[in-house]
């Protein structure tokens, strides 16, 4: 009895032990495990995600539909391979963990692209440096695999104004690729209050791409920066580059048919585009009925013109049945205040009764490029007095403008033509 009893209770212990791996009464899963199947990942894949929710990391509720539709897109290898570097990854400040997972899941389509596997994060910041500077300027983290972003709007205490506007922002080349905030806030707010700081990342290397953008609240302070860390030695032979960074809107672009008016391209790229509120075009100067094959287009922000650059270049959309070429126009810069100041100083020394000038300062667009033009309009009855003066030491001459003579031009090209069948 008891030899049969041992074999029934083998028996029994050795089913159990066949019978265990599938045994899924002590796995407990959450709420949502069921929906996760039901959206058509894999078991496995499933099971992953469900453990991530139950270690807090992210909640159901924090990812969108996009985020489980490109999980599913995966492999199942694949996909536990970005769930686990997700799981990896910290996320302490990030803001959208859905935005967060995608980006991962981009990530390991281009290493996957590129012949390399997905590779352990690199070492990131100090978090408690990072802590402790949050917690000094009341600012705060959003971290994306593409941007860490400091501030953006800043503390109430710091500045409670509207979103600073043009000329606000300044560029930072040249960052060390190991460095973040704790070490570019404390030289940067010497300038002035910091609105928002852009620390751009390279998703591969996990490391920043060398560059960031900081706007601050007043056109001063970016000038200041400018002066204060332009060429800075934030490390040993590491040097800073900074200038003021001017948001582009305008686009250049070619292959434009030369028979089309303002109004032709402002409607038809206004089909293709979103944001387009301007066309500048030039005519030829023999025929103003015809363009000279390009024109600008001025988009009401950044952004807007990023999109149609790259739907333009897409080589998917077609204008007029053709393709057109697209580049960024060279961006307007503002003057350097300080010449402007003095230039205007100079000009109210030279002012005086018999000195009828009228100066203009305005900005015109020749092929893309921006210059700032101080031009002189001279009066007829000043012509005479001022001719022979001297200013600043210097005799100046003043005639009047002949136009160029097209006919002569035309003879002479003429003569040289038959001279060279001659």
């Amino acid at each position: 009895h008891n030899k049969m009893a041992n074999q029934v209770n083998g028996n029994a212990v050795q089913l159990k032990e066949e019978e265990e791996p599938m045994d899924t009464s002590s796995v407990t899963h959450t709420e949502h495990y069921k929906t996760l199947i039901e959206a058509g990942l894999p078991q496995k894949v499933a099971e992953r995600l469900d453990e991530i929710f139950q270690t807090g990391l992210v909640a159901y509720v924090d990812l969108d539909e996009r985020a489980i539709d490109a999980l599913r897109e995966f492999n199942e290898e694949g996909a536990l391979s970005v769930l686990q570097q997700f799981k990896e990854s910290d996320l302490s400040h990030v803001q959208n963990k859905s935005a967060f997972l995608c980006g991962v899941m981009k990530t390991y389509r281009q290493r996957e692209k590129q012949g390399s596997k997905v590779q352990e994060s690199t070492k990131g910041p100090d978090e408690a440096k990072i802590k402790a500077l949050l917690e000094r300027t009341g600012y705060t983290l959003d971290v994306t695999t593409g941007q860490r972003k400091y501030g953006g709007p800043p503390p109430d205490t710091v500045y409670s104004g509207v979103q600073p506007g043009i000329g606000t922002e300044v560029f930072v080349g040249k960052i060390p690729r190991d460095l973040y905030e704790d070490e570019l806030v404390p030289l940067f707010e010497k300038a002035g209050p910091i609105w928002d700081l852009r620390l751009m990342m390279d998703p591969l290397s996990g490391q920043n791409r060398g560059y960031a953008f900081i706007t601050f609240c007043s056109k001063d302070a970016a000038q200041e920066a400018v002066k204060l860390c332009d060429n800075y030695e934030i490390r040993p032979g590491k040097h800073l580059g900074v200038c003021i960074s001017v948001a582009n809107n305008r686009l250049f672009v070619g292959s434009i048919p030369k028979n089309k008016t303002k109004e032709n391209i402002l409607e038809e790229f206004g089909k293709v585009t979103e944001g387009l509120v301007d066309v500048i075009l030039y005519h030829q100067p023999d025929d103003k009925k015809k363009n000279r094959g390009f024109c600008f287009l001025e988009y009401e922000d950044h952004k807007s013109a990023a999109q149609a650059r790259r739907r333009l270049m897409s080589g998917k959309v077609k204008v007029w049945g053709n393709v057109v070429t697209v580049e960024w126009a060279d961006p307007v810069e503002e003057p350097d205040p300080e010449v402007m100041a003095k230039v205007s100083k100079d000009f109210t020394a030279w002012s005086s009764p018999t000195l009828w000038f009228l100066t203009v300062s305005f900005s015109f667009c020749l092929n893309g490029k921006k210059f700032l033009v101080i031009f002189l309009l001279i009066f007829v009855q000043a012509m005479n007095e001022m001719n022979g003066k001297e200013i600043e030491g210097e005799e100046i001459e003043i005639v009047l403008a002949k136009p160029p003579d097209k006919k002569r031009k035309e003879r002479q090209a003429a003569r040289q033509a038959s001279r060279s069948t001659a």
